[in-house]
């Protein structure tokens, strides 16, 4: 089934192209407003809804449930995903704020069709020109604004605060390293593993299982509280794969009272379960690692092995220096 989508006339609808992909072609929008007002503040409009839907659109991306990868590379490719679906959103009709919004500035430059009929139906196109360039201006700051933001993450990063270790990547690794290292030496693996399963497991600290009342359950393994666990707990909606399809449930989660002791539970159950045999002495092999963990049934995505290798490539780069 294909769909077809709805392209603005002449260069209205090359800039309003532009606008999405490149902030620097924002001048072909008023150039295109002196040739084609209607159109112009069409594709202006559209500009507009690009913004409110794609805050909409970061906002989802910021809630996850699950331990999906949360790689550099992953981002980008989001991002650009993101970027060309509110551009194909937006000239398919969007959710109806550009129309609105187009009507409003056609009406306040009496472009539109309802004018009284004692009004010139069709003003000259100097008269709106500056309702345009006003719109034109105002994207242009919120863009450059957005545009800092990218080429500035850590000014939109969350800090790292006591009990946190979600700030940046390289943060989580310095953080934790001497936690992973006593692990590490219980399994017999290098480190670094360790360290990416946590980091796999809690996005990078980003993702971390909170109690009720909002407090760090330092669970950054995501280790489940059987029946047999005598501590803490969180209830939690994660995702699970039955079948090779994606089904979301609650579970209860360990909650533990320090990073340490995270660590430490997580190296005695690895060591101590005769499922993850196949993962332990096997010193800097991420690949062994990584599929002891899968075949033992610690996570059931079938793709956990090879995220999991991706991973640990991250984590061995920042953990040199460390």
């Amino acid at each position: 089934m294909s769909v077809s989508f709805p392209t603005l006339p002449n260069d209205a609808s090359t800039a309003s192209q532009r606008l999405a992909v490149d902030p620097g072609q924002t001048a072909a929008l008023q150039v295109a407003a002196r040739k084609d007002p209607q159109a112009a503040i069409k594709a202006a409009a559209q500009q507009f809804e690009s913004l409110f839907m794609g805050t909409l659109l970061k906002t989802m991306r910021e809630t996850s449930f699950d331990g999906e990868e949360d790689s550099n590379a992953m981002g980008t490719y989001r991002g650009m995903l993101d970027q060309q679906l509110l551009q194909t959103m937006s000239k398919s009709g969007g959710v109806g704020l550009a129309d609105v919004l187009s009507r409003q500035l056609a009406h306040a430059a009496q472009l539109d069709n309802d004018a009284s009929p004692t009004v010139e139906r069709l003003a000259p196109a100097s008269s709106m020109l500056p309702m345009v360039n006003q719109a034109i201006r105002a994207y242009q700051t919120i863009q450059s604004k957005a545009a800092a933001g990218l080429t500035n993450p850590a000014s939109e990063a969350p800090s790292p605060t006591t009990g946190a270790v979600g700030g940046t990547a390289e943060s989580f690794v310095t953080s934790l390293l001497p936690h992973a290292r006593d692990a590490a030496q219980q399994l017999g693996v290098a480190p670094e593993l360790v360290l990416a399963h946590a980091a796999l497991e809690s996005g990078w600290g980003k993702r971390s299982i909170k109690t009720a009342d909002g407090k760090e359950s330092h669970n950054l393994f995501g280790i489940k509280a059987g029946a047999n666990w005598q501590g803490d707990s969180v209830d939690v909606l994660t995702t699970e794969y039955v079948n090779g399809n994606a089904v979301k449930k609650i579970d209860k989660f360990r909650a533990y009272a320090s990073y340490s002791e995270a660590f430490a539970d997580y190296a005695k159950l690895l060591s101590g379960s005769s499922r993850y045999q196949s993962a332990l002495n096997q010193g800097g092999d991420m690949l062994a690692f990584a599929r002891g963990l899968q075949s033992g049934g610690y996570a059931t995505d079938p793709h956990y092995a090879q995220k999991l290798v991706g991973v640990m490539g991250a984590v061995s780069q920042r953990s040199r220096g460390a």
